[in-house]
């Protein structure tokens, strides 16, 4: 299977994403910074934001956030809902997000249940951009 180009979250997409959505964080440590900073219940100020966003690195960046605030979803159907909602954005960008749709999808793990609850979302649009 081949492998997307690797992206990173820029520090300019850190720090304009931090000032634009009040995010609290050490921005001299950001390893990890798109899997920390989110809170699931803000994820529609997140998705609302990503509708609004121009700039690709910035939506590369907020998509990171909004896939681990879904992961985090307390109940079921809420992650359904979110899950839904991103698979639309994901397909309608998915250059842009090739690189995470592949991440979230997993493929170095067969068993589903040591993956994370996205995986199988993310596995289907893979396989349907790049085996259909």
């Amino acid at each position: 299977m081949k492998k997307p180009k690797l992206r990173f979250v820029t520090q300019k997409a850190i720090e304009e994403l931090t000032r634009d959505l009040n995010f609290v964080f050490d921005l001299e440590n950001y390893q990890d910074w798109e899997f920390i900073v989110g809170k699931s219940e803000n994820i529609e100020k997140y998705i609302k934001h990503y509708n609004f966003e121009i700039d690709d690195d910035n939506k590369f960046a907020l998509m990171e956030i909004i896939i681990q605030a879904i992961e985090e979803q307390e109940t079921d159907n809420d992650f359904v809902k979110y899950s839904e909602i991103v698979q639309e954005l994901l397909s309608e960008n998915f250059q842009l997000h090739e690189h995470s749709i592949f991440y979230w999808s997993c493929f170095d793990n067969e068993n589903l249940e040591d993956c994370w609850r996205i995986t199988p979302l993310m596995r289907s649009l893979w396989e349907k951009r790049n085996l259909g």
